[in-house]
């Protein structure tokens, strides 16, 4: 694979990742709802969870173009 299709191919994963981690982020204020009830809330923690590994994952590909 050529450096410019690697790019390309990267640039094309950090699109998916960063819209995974906008809907993550989503889910997260979604679960923490009005009352802002994050404690003891297995909703919240899945999509903080989420949320971590997306950015993480878009952290790397940053890193990588």
């Amino acid at each position: 694979m050529t450096k410019k299709g690697k790019t390309d191919l990267l640039k094309a994963q950090l699109v998916v990742a960063e819209a995974k981690l906008s809907k993550a982020m989503k889910e997260q204020g979604e679960a923490c709802g009005d009352a802002c009830d994050w404690h003891d809330n297995n909703a919240y923690d899945l999509a903080m969870s989420l949320a971590n590994t997306y950015q993480a994952l878009v952290d790397d590909l940053k890193k990588e173009i």
